[in-house]
């Protein structure tokens, strides 16, 4: 009697109806931002999104670059340095063909294309699948809190594609060629879409920081290459260098850039841009990624290597510096988590916890393996395109209205200006978080100030300070800029000092804005 071969098991068989984890956390966020209470927050969180809608539409209209400043009385025709001009376009192209559910739908896209790519990233590192999950949804949780409709969420996308390619050429998983060719391509369209491609630069030149001092430190065998690694990294930075040359204003968009940067009066008006706030429940995702990242070091004791803990370093110490800069630190470290948690867990002491993690992980990926539904997210996006446009195709209401909300701009403000526009003369002084949203409801009105502060410069931004704040000085500075009126949330300080002048008159009120015009 023979002893029949060993025969492997046949792969399970694949379920079309069946889409695997990384399909379905795809869909949960894209539909989760589409379908609930989020479509609103992320174009009514501040009034950005108006603005670059505008812009975006002068673009189409004129078929050209914005390059002089033409929405505020304040530094018109100034010379105007546009970091987002791709996005504007892309913007008004969404938002002129569906509305406001067209810019939310190209947002959302983008949106949960980064857990996407995050989870796979970590699948295809061998990660389980039930940890690769869990910490693509603790990353998520930080990126959420600057999921808004804006061009900064291009800058999320490019961060995950970077930080990937970027491991693994350090992991020798990609091969110098393959890095030469995608980064720098990536870093053409990066600079067209975003005004942050600078973080690009700081991400090479860490990993290039922890090259050299590998190649310092290496043995005669291991000098080689660390050597070629770090000619590689070089060679990177400078075709990066090169291709962020290639948009319409060419070397002035990155000394922009660093001009603004380096500006802490511009840089103090954004709240993003400012130290995080540990009082502040947004900030919570943040922390939480940082305990996960202790415990990591506290009890798995990972031996990191040069590049990592370079990594942990710059982007810990970016990040409580700017609290935009907290979740390229939350997609930097995620790889970094999977990768020492995963080796953690595969050699720990057995444990009743333990063991219920592994019995859930093994069943998740088993049922992940017959996962055959790869065209979902395809149909997702056309179903929500046909709720979005059902007017256009077959009458009728929305079946997904989305606008902004009354309670938070002043609407209603700017209906009664547009049904009586001789009730107010002269230049307008305006609310600094409302002036991108009258770009866009009242064009014809210059603001004085908009959330665009790069265009502005000292002097505008110090004055629209002094009147904003009522500092003394305040009326020469609405004498400077012709200010016949001002429209501001009804609270402001400025309107209570108003209603006590005799040259200044009430002119209209409602619950969220006040307008006060000067008697001639």
């Amino acid at each position: 009697m023979t002893n029949s071969p060993d025969i492997e098991p046949s792969p399970p068989r694949r379920q079309r109806w069946l889409p695997s984890v990384s399909v379905m956390l795809w869909l949960v966020f894209f539909l989760a931002l589409n379908l609930s209470a989020a479509r609103v927050k992320m174009i009514a969180s501040d009034a950005d999104p108006c603005w670059h809608w505008q812009q975006g539409n002068w673009m189409l209209q004129h078929h050209a670059i914005l390059r002089t400043e033409i929405f505020s009385h304040t530094r018109a025709g100034a010379p105007l340095v546009d970091l987002w001009w791709l996005s504007e376009i892309v913007t008004a192209l969404a938002g002129n063909l569906l509305g406001w559910g067209g810019i939310v739908l190209v947002a959302s896209v983008v949106c949960a294309t980064i857990p996407w790519l995050v989870h796979r990233q970590l699948l295809a590192e061998g990660n389980e699948l039930l940890l690769s999950t869990l910490l693509t949804l603790l990353a998520m949780a930080e990126c959420a809190t600057h999921w808004l409709a804006r061009p900064h969420l291009a800058t999320q996308l490019m961060v995950v594609v970077f930080v990937w390619q970027l491991r693994w050429f350090d992991l020798g998983r990609t091969t110098a060629r393959q890095l030469l060719v995608l980064l720098p391509l990536l870093m053409a369209l990066w600079v067209n879409l975003h005004g942050a491609f600078i973080v690009g630069f700081v991400l090479i030149g860490v990993y290039l920081a922890g090259a050299v001092v590998n190649w310092v430190c290496a043995t005669g065998e291991e000098r080689p290459t660390f050597r070629h690694r770090a000619t590689v990294l070089v060679a990177l930075g400078t075709a990066c260098s090169l291709a962020s040359l290639l948009n319409p204003n060419g070397w002035e968009l990155p000394v922009q850039v660093v001009r603004y940067t380096t500006n802490p009066l511009m840089m103090g008006f954004t709240q993003e841009f400012l130290p995080p706030n540990f009082h502040d429940i947004d900030t919570l995702p943040f922390v939480i990624v940082l305990v996960v990242t202790l415990l990591l070091l506290l009890i798995a004791r990972p031996h990191l290597n040069v590049t990592d803990k370079l990594l942990l370093i710059a982007w810990l110490v970016l990040s409580l510096r700017m609290a935009r800069n907290e979740t390229v630190f939350a997609l930097v470290v995620t790889p970094i988590l999977a990768e020492h948690w995963n080796a953690y867990l595969r050699t720990a002491a057995p444990s009743r916890m333990l063991r219920r993690y592994r019995e859930i992980s093994t069943r998740l990926t088993a049922v992940d393996q017959m996962a055959g539904a790869r065209g979902l997210p395809v149909l997702a996006v056309i179903a929500m395109i046909a709720v979005l446009a059902k007017p256009q195709l077959f009458g009728g209401p929305p079946l997904l209205a989305t606008e902004l909300p009354a309670s938070r701009f002043p609407v209603a403000a700017v209906k009664f200006l547009r049904r009586s526009p001789d009730v107010v003369h002269d230049e307008m002084f305006n609310d600094y978080t409302w002036g991108g949203y009258f770009t866009l409801a009242m064009p014809e009105r210059k603001v004085f100030f908009h959330p665009i502060v790069l265009v502005y410069g000292e002097e505008v931004i110090r004055d629209f300070l002094r009147v904003d704040e009522v500092q003394p000085g305040w009326e020469a500075v609405l004498k400077k800029y012709h200010v016949g009126w001002t429209i501001l949330p009804r609270e402001h300080r400025l309107n209570r000092l108003l209603a006590q002048r005799v040259d200044w008159r009430l002119v209209y009120t409602d619950p969220v804005a006040t307008i006060y015009g000067r008697i001639p």
